[in-house]
């Protein structure tokens, strides 16, 4: 708790809660064991244990999300080592499973990129605006017809929405942002009926919630899949078809990264693109 507190400050809130929540899976594997009885070989067991079974998933961790939790155990070991409660931080030298995932996101391929411009789905509006935005979720979540410029091409980014606490904040970095878009996507908004203050909403026109992206995506996938994966040629409504997934899948959050992609392409310098 000690530590917790000293990173209240130092951090934004949605990364304090991802410590709390990381440091919170620790203590109750560690349970009441005094700190300066704590062993090397008790530490690495628990990480194997956490790293078997996400928390949130229950699936096995990516090395990148088994790090986050080394992390975590060696920062709250070494506040206590600088706070003289002990000597020596049994969590230096923890390693994740050698069989641990490396996850990684990507950027679509150019085909790709063109299958979103074109392939008409209710996720069109979304896919088009974050792919060409780089906007967030939960940034695209809270857009509204207002933030958008469409005289000078651009986009105010000044809020949010964040899934698990039901409740609009603030960007990631803690301020706004204005986005320059190119034409090629204001020109696709402008197509878009105004049926709500928000830009995207769920199919009954209200704004969209994490159940309403799962479902979205979900069926954008398997949709893109018989169309591209199969040339169209498949019927997903018949009794008893198993349609394997041929296509290369993509996750919102990769979209974002295309944005990343597109401006390197178009030459825009790295200071400008991180802005």
């Amino acid at each position: 708790e000690y530590w917790l507190n000293s990173k209240k400050f130092e951090v934004t809130e949605d990364r304090y809660n991802a410590l709390r929540a990381r440091a919170n899976v620790w203590v109750d594997a560690i349970g009441n064991a005094q700190i300066n009885q704590i062993k090397p070989f008790e530490l690495q067991s628990i990480l194997f244990s956490i790293a078997a079974g996400n928390p949130n998933t229950g699936e096995p961790m990516a090395k990148k999300t088994i790090s986050g939790y080394i992390q975590v155990i060696n920062s709250i070991f070494d506040f206590a080592i600088d706070n003289r409660v002990i000597d020596y931080n049994p969590a230096n030298k923890l390693k994740a499973p050698q069989g641990a995932t490396t996850s990684q996101r990507r950027a679509l391929t150019e085909i790709e990129r063109q299958w979103v411009m074109e392939f008409e789905h209710r996720a069109k509006p979304s896919a088009m605006l974050m792919m060409l935005s780089g906007l967030r979720r939960g940034e695209a979540t809270a857009l509204q017809w207002n933030d958008i410029d469409f005289k000078n091409n651009k986009i105010t980014v000044s809020k949010s929405y964040n899934f698990k606490q039901k409740e609009f904040k603030t960007p990631k970095n803690g301020k706004s942002r204005v986005v320059s878009v190119p034409q090629i996507l204001i020109d696709y908004l402008q197509t878009l009926p105004k049926k709500s203050v928000f830009v995207l909403t769920n199919a009954r026109g209200g704004m969209m919630t994490e159940d309403s992206w799962k479902r979205l995506y979900q069926s954008y996938m398997l949709d893109m899949n018989i169309e591209y994966g199969f040339g169209g040629s498949i019927n997903k409504h018949a009794n008893n078809v198993d349609v394997p997934m041929v296509i290369n899948t993509f996750t919102p959050h990769e979209l974002r990264h295309t944005f990343c992609t597109i401006m390197f392409e178009a030459g825009i310098d790295a200071l400008t693109a991180k802005e």
